[in-house]
């Protein structure tokens, strides 16, 4: 056995779905049950931090159904969606509450649609009803389905016109074409459509790509507030009518708690799946993230196996490896993962991997993985001068832990023009992604450090002395 051949994967769930498909068949660890509730339960909201492995949900759904004949799957990523645009498809002067819904079940019900046109199985008490709507969204360049951003620009034009098939006519009077003002009526009928398909297929609407959209303008979080509310009653709608069809959101979980409204607790409560990785690492042999990685190796290696035992050397600086290299994480699959994949660049084969060979492996990491990732999530939440700032600042500081109060006397020299709420906003962000936590001493003499990863509950604390992520150290030389 060679550690070399172990396929831990790729960073990006859409690239491992191309490039390596059976690591998402076979390797894939089922955290929480949440591929089979995707598929087989009625929870539609997969919440997750990044790295956490939302993507690889909607990714193994597609690569497990797609050859077979009874599923269903439209995937929809909202990368780059034009949320301007977005806001004028339902016309008025309205207000987002009465606009909002309506526009996102328009665009997931053309989906929809179209995916029980395919279906050649599907029977509905008026036979031609399906193949005359989908003709008729053909005529109003919505169908074949196109990516969420055109359906949207193509809906948002001043031009733009309904095209009405017939068994709609007695809903909307003469005439073949009718303004865009009637959008609202149209998506009532297409919902009464929905409702009488019947099929024993199954149909499935993964709704991904949230995480690119993330920027400061809060429009952005009330449209997807909207679209979380509205899939929840659409999927209640279908279900109601024994419709075997679902629409599944993959959202982040910091973008959750964003987002705006009274009833986000009942939605999360009944339709959710959190996905959290974190596990005490007193106890390693217990984490996830080992058995994650085990079961990549047996896919890879094809024999049971276990790494840590039959690989790396099982004391790092006094410490189990396991408990060592989860420690170096954000206790999420893309990180450990990746670690491993940059510990096997130093790792020669037949022979045990060393502590400095784990050591090097670490170092890379930590430079060419870890700093970049936390500068990937730092969009949105700062703009890129703040963000090459922060890090300017905490090199400054040459410390691993400090107070928030030296941090903004070294901002004022290093960034004398980033403001004081800024240096906060952009602390307090690093603490929400995991790259900084906060320490605690108490009066017994012991110190506590709070970590967002370890306890999702927990806030930033800037009354507190702040601490740096292990990676960190290492790739800004605070070693």
């Amino acid at each position: 056995m060679n550690f070399k051949d172990i396929r831990f994967g790729y960073a990006s769930a859409e690239t491992e779905g191309a490039r390596d498909p059976q690591l998402l068949k076979e390797g894939y660890f089922d955290l929480n049950g949440a591929s089979d509730q995707a598929l087989n339960g009625q929870k539609f909201l997969f919440l997750g931090y990044k790295g956490s492995g939302k993507s690889a949900i909607g990714e193994r759904i597609r690569i497990t159904c797609e050859p077979k004949y009874n599923f269903f799957v439209k995937q929809v990523v909202l990368a780059d969606f034009p949320f301007s645009l977005f806001s004028k498809i339902i016309r008025g002067d309205s207000d987002p509450e009465a606009k909002y819904p309506t526009a996102w079940s328009w665009i997931l019900l053309i989906y929809l649609l179209e995916s029980f046109a395919k279906d050649e199985g599907a029977s509905h008490h008026n036979p031609h009803s399906l193949p005359e709507v989908v003709n008729a969204l053909g005529k109003m360049g919505l169908c074949p389905a196109k990516d969420a951003s055109s359906i949207v620009r193509i809906s948002s034009k001043a031009n733009f016109k309904l095209t009405i098939p017939s068994v709609f006519e007695g809903s909307f009077g003469i005439g073949d074409l009718r303004p865009a003002s009637e959008i609202p009526s149209f998506v009532e009928s297409l919902k009464i459509l929905a409702c009488g398909v019947k099929t024993n297929n199954r149909h499935y609407v993964v709704i991904d790509g949230l995480d690119d959209i993330l920027t400061k303008k809060g429009t952005q979080y009330t449209s997807i507030g909207y679209l979380i509310y509205e899939v929840d009653r659409l999927n209640n709608m279908l279900y109601a009518h024994n419709v075997p069809a679902k629409i599944i959101l993959l959202c982040r979980t910091d973008i959750f708690e964003r987002v705006d409204g009274a009833n986000k607790n009942k939605v999360r409560q009944d339709s959710s799946v959190d996905i959290n990785w974190y596990h005490d690492t007193r106890k390693p042999e217990n984490s996830a993230l080992i058995s994650a990685a085990n079961l990549r190796a047996r896919v890879s290696l094809c024999q049971d196996v276990d790494i840590f035992r039959d690989f790396i050397t099982s004391n790092i600086d006094g410490q189990d490896q396991r408990t060592y290299l989860l420690d170096m994480t954000r206790h999420t699959p893309r990180d450990f993962l990746q670690l491993l994949k940059c510990i096997q660049d130093f790792s020669e084969p037949h022979k045990k991997i060393s502590s400095d060979c784990v050591k090097g492996g670490m170092r890379k990491y930590s430079i060419e993985y870890f700093l970049p990732e936390i500068r990937d999530e730092l969009v949105g939440y700062t703009n890129p001068e703040e963000g090459d700032a922060i890090f300017d600042i905490i090199s400054a500081i040459k410390k691993r832990d400090f107070t928030y109060e030296e941090a903004v006397t070294v901002a004022n020299k290093v960034a004398p023009d980033m403001a004081e709420k800024r240096v906060y906003a952009v602390f307090k962000a690093m603490f929400e992604c995991g790259a900084i936590g906060n320490v605690q001493h108490t009066p017994g003499g012991t110190t506590h450090f709070t970590f967002k990863y370890r306890n999702r509950q927990s806030v930033f604390k800037k009354n507190e002395r702040l601490i740096l992520h292990k990676e960190l150290w290492k790739a800004l030389n605070l070693i």
